[in-house]
């Protein structure tokens, strides 16, 4: 008969784990589960502002910032005088960060919104950990060996269940409480027992791994039959399976890619882990680990990376789809990592678009180092954006898009900031990225223009009679022109590799129409120049935009910009 668990102690000794195999398992039921839902607790949310209409459904309570619960399924049964409201939901504490004081403030949220406070809210008569369902043991040898860990602050040990594949490589762990509930003969022969065990203190036990979710069981249900050898097999699973399907892909040898052409099938690749499967496969194969989901999206460090990588990816409209911001960050990300990616779609001029928001994405990831030195700022690369810390009156924060393909939820996610924050985002279709943003609750700004310019060629004309030029070098170059000892206009100019970022091109007002301005472009593109740039990058305002077309330079994109209200300002 097959073994396909053992149940297993660890300890700590000398800096190493040492495991004791206790027991071995024919197979386990109930493994897979979920916690008990919580039975439903009558509530009173005395002085409640949320009208009783509006409280159905799922919601968050915060007791002064200190405790967390979900309020799921929430109803209102009875409307009380003074805004008293009996309700019931299934309570389940999220957070609890000890005391909230002697005045505790209560604040009801739905989806991330503020709905309503309330003076009190009445009803939490017991303890709110989760209750996980028993596992049963099927052909357990030596049930007798089977007791609750001692905790041991320094050695442990732990406690739980590894699964086996059929050559007895350790495919998983699981935590299980070591609670002996019942012990009785198994059907799956003779000298075997069925064991109960009881999860009621799983939260309290030493245990080697967390409990696996029911989407969990195809995943390791294909991995403890061997390490598979086919593509694709994990692709009937949820997106909750495929996360384990890489968890457990995680335990085997982790491949180095070759140069060469590789295949991508993009067909199922409809959330991030199933992209990242396809991916992995492609790369090194079934059965074989790549990297944690986020190690292939410039998060941490891209360590596969190696020269001379082609990816065909087949299909990468579906990944497109499910999820453009992530993809096309991705896209971005292996491109600037040297990957050659080619995208072959059925469905026509898919292709082309996805070509033109990358090569969009490239320019602006340029423009943007340029401009975080000028600036002075260190933006914070998340796949498809940056976040900025800009910490200015009205705008505290700053989100700059790499592409319009998510502007929605990011519009949404900005609309709910608690600070002023701008949402900047360079497109090819501004009326429709201004009516998504407009929509989503945010406040249009003034529009600008990204534009693009050789810098060999760049005019640079001679300052008017009576005026001269001075240049600061340092870390960013600065242009000043003067008049008689006095600051007439200036500008900065920020070099990064091959590429330049002009900004903050100013001429104060008593010296304007006398082409100071282009006087300033011309001496900081000669300076960029000497310094070794080739190509300028730069976010025009209404206000410049005349002049920097008069000096050749080209349009990229348009930049919408928005923020989040003149109430947060």
């Amino acid at each position: 008969m097959r073994v396909r668990y053992e149940v297993v102690r660890w300890w700590l000794e000398d800096g190493e784990f040492v495991d004791e195999v206790l027991a071995r398992v024919v197979d386990v039921d109930g493994l897979f589960a979920d916690p008990v839902s919580p039975e439903r607790e009558r509530l009173v949310l005395r002085g409640c502002t949320a009208a009783p209409d509006e409280l159905t459904g799922d919601f968050h309570l915060g007791i002064s910032g200190s405790q967390w619960w979900l309020l799921a399924d929430l109803v209102v049964h009875a409307a009380l005088p003074g805004g008293d409201l009996v309700a019931s939901a299934c309570v389940t504490q999220l957070i609890d960060g000890g005391d909230f004081g002697a005045a505790p403030s209560y604040t009801l949220y739905k989806d991330l919104r503020e709905t309503g406070t309330c003076r009190a809210v009445e009803g939490f008569p017991r303890s709110f950990e989760n209750v996980w369902p028993p596992v049963t043991l099927i052909g357990c040898d030596n049930p007798g060996r089977i007791r609750p860990a001692e905790p041991d602050a320094e050695r442990g040990p732990y406690a739980g269940l590894r699964a086996l594949d059929a050559g007895g490589r350790i495919v998983a762990h699981a935590g299980v409480a070591l609670d002996v509930a019942s012990v009785s003969p198994s059907a799956a022969g003779e000298g075997l027992f069925d064991v109960v065990l009881d999860q009621s203190r799983y939260n309290d036990e030493w245990v080697v791994s967390r409990r696996p979710a029911p989407g969990a069981r195809g995943a390791w249900r294909v991995w403890m039959d061997g390490v598979p050898a086919e593509r694709n097999l994990w692709a009937p699973l949820s997106p909750e399976g495929r996360m384990w399907w890489n968890e457990i892909a995680a335990k085997a040898p982790r491949t180095r890619p070759t140069a060469g052409v590789h295949h991508v099938d993009g067909r199922h690749a409809t959330d991030e882990f199933g992209l990242h499967l396809a991916l992995s496969e492609a790369l090194v194969g079934p059965g074989r680990f790549l990297g944690s989901v986020y190690a292939i999206t410039g998060m941490y460090e891209e360590w596969w990376f190696v020269p001379g990588i082609t990816l065909v990816w087949h299909e990468p409209g579906v990944a497109f789809e499910a999820m453009p911001g992530y993809f096309l960050g991705l896209l971005k990300n292996l491109r600037r990592n040297g990957v050659d990616v080619v995208l072959e779609s059925s469905t026509p001029d898919l292709a082309d678009r996805l070509d033109r928001c990358v090569e969009l994405g490239a320019f602006v990831d340029r423009w943007l180092a340029g401009w975080a030195r000028a600036e002075d700022v260190e933006p914070q690369d998340l796949l498809d954006n940056w976040h900025v810390w800009a910490d200015l009156p009205g705008r505290q924060e700053e989100r700059i898009l790499a592409g319009d393909a998510n502007v929605l939820q990011h519009a949404e996610d900005v609309e709910l900031q608690p600070v002023p924050t701008w949402l900047t985002v360079p497109t090819h279709s501004p009326e429709e990225v201004a009516l998504v943003v407009r929509e989503a609750g945010l406040v249009l700004l003034e529009p600008e223009t990204f534009m693009r310019r050789g810098l060999f060629d760049h005019p640079a004309p001679k300052p008017p009679a009576g005026y001269s030029v001075r240049v600061k070098q340092g870390d960013v170059i600065e242009v000043v022109v003067t008049f008689e000892g006095a600051e007439a206009a200036s500008g900065l100019i920020a070099v990064v590799g091959e590429d330049a970022v002009p900004h903050r091109i100013a001429t104060k007002p008593e010296h304007r129409r006398r082409g100071l301005g282009s006087v300033v472009m011309g001496a900081l593109a000669r300076e960029a120049v000497k310094a070794g740039a080739s190509d300028g990058l730069l976010f025009a305002t209404a206000d410049g935009l005349h002049l920097y077309r008069k000096l050749g330079w080209d349009t990229i994109s348009d930049v919408v910009i928005a923020a989040n209200g003149e109430e947060k300002a």
